[in-house]
């Protein structure tokens, strides 16, 4: 086992020629300019690991670390490096190796369902109390050193139970399923609320069918054991039925990560957003006037280098009369799964470029696909020198605006 993840290692860095078309991709790079920051840095740094020409320090574990996993470098790399592949199987290599963090192996426990729920009911009672303003206050979260975490946790609504079907509200055409994923009922209810009210009024009958967590942060983290038995349950659950027009996500990043799980499947596995946009290129989708004028979206690094999918977003908010479409540039968000966790001081200078933008243009509302983006996004946003502003998956704004007749 050992020796095939250190062959894999090498063969796939082996293909990396170091050009360095990659550097100004690569948002750690753009902030501390240190090759070991850099793309063929680290795959430098992996080579030497394997090879046993370097130590894995906690210095050298730390550059590693530091990768967002966005992609970006991928995206562009003229020798078609599995990049991806490649820091995946490092981090695998250091959990064998037992260098990582207990961190790490507490964020593999968040993830687990159960302890998911308990987490949740208790941070509803530490909201609903009164308590969470109490400690904000008082400076304890400072003192304990959990300030920059706990500001990523939105305010909460009660858990979402969600039922196993919901029919189509118009004639139906089909069927489609659902996945939440392990967050979705937790912190994006509104948005999977959206997206069923949508597919139904499309004529789609929606499943939203038994199934567990993607295994985006435990493939990422390098236990890649656990991401597998995670991805045997939802083969199970999403590809028995042939009778599905499309396998629909919310989370982008959730959404990429079940795309490489679920390969073998013959049904499509998309977006919500882009299942509208293709369904309005061939019906008579028609959307009304909002409130609201003016729109920034952010694209999430998963939905434009994983997926492909970030041009149908800004095609669909473009056919809303009167509402003007701020695109936010390329930079990634820092949000990275984890990373905003373990590594809060280094996705904060990462999101930072994004919170200006946003400051500047000052849109009524801001749009991500991606929940641990908006997460990370809404903390920077809520800061006591930013302007309250809306951040909102796309499809709740869509959901709103779009008229539909047969």
């Amino acid at each position: 086992m050992q020796q095939a993840l250190e062959k894999k290692i090498i063969q796939l860095a082996d293909q990396c020629v170091k050009c360095g078309m990659c550097l100004p991709s690569c948002p750690t790079y753009q902030i501390s300019k240190n090759e070991n920051e850099s793309p063929r840095g680290r795959i430098a740094l992996m080579q030497g690991v394997v090879q046993g020409e370097l130590t894995l320090s906690p210095k050298i574990k730390n550059h590693l670390d530091h990768c967002v996993s966005c992609l970006s470098c991928e995206k562009i790399c003229p020798s078609t490096v599995k990049y991806e592949t490649l820091i995946d199987s490092i981090r695998e290599y250091t959990v064998s190796k037992q260098q990582y963090t207990v961190t790490a192996k507490l964020i593999s426990f968040f993830i687990t369902p159960v302890f998911q729920k308990r987490l949740f009911t208790l941070l509803r009672i530490y909201q609903l109390s009164g308590l969470q303003t109490i400690v904000r206050n008082i400076g304890l979260l400072k003192v304990i050193g959990l300030h920059t975490q706990e500001k990523l946790l939105p305010k909460l609504s009660p858990y979402l139970k969600l039922k196993e079907y919901y029919p189509a509200t118009s004639t139906s055409i089909g069927s489609v399923a659902l996945f939440t994923g392990c967050m979705g009922n937790l912190f994006e209810q509104k948005a999977i609320l959206a997206s069923i009210k949508v597919l139904n009024t499309l004529g789609y009958n929606v499943d939203v069918p038994s199934q567990v967590c993607c295994g985006a942060l435990h493939q990422h983290s390098g236990y890649s054991e656990q991401a597998e038995i995670l991805a045997v349950k939802n083969r199970k659950s999403f590809l028995n039925d042939n009778r599905y027009a499309a396998i629909i996500f919310t989370a982008s990043g959730c959404g990429a990560q079940l795309k490489s799980t679920l390969e073998q499947s013959k049904i499509p596995i998309t977006s919500v957003i882009q299942f509208i946009y293709n369904h309005a290129q061939s019906s008579s989708l028609r959307f009304m006037a909002i409130e609201t004028k003016h729109i920034a979206v952010h694209q999430p690094c998963s939905l434009k280098n994983s997926l492909g999918e970030d041009s149908a977003v800004i095609h669909l908010l473009n056919k809303i009369p009167s509402l003007t479409v701020t695109e936010l540039s390329s930079q990634c968000c820092g949000a990275a799964g984890k990373n905003m966790l373990t590594h809060a001081n280094l996705a904060n200078q990462i999101r930072q470029p994004l919170l200006e933008q946003i400051t500047a243009i000052s849109p009524n509302i801001v749009l991500s696909s991606n929940i641990g983006c908006a997460l990370h996004l809404m903390a920077g946003l809520s800061d006591e020198h930013k302007k309250e502003i809306t951040l909102i998956h796309p499809v709740e704004l869509l959901a709103q605006s779009l008229i539909f007749k047969e």
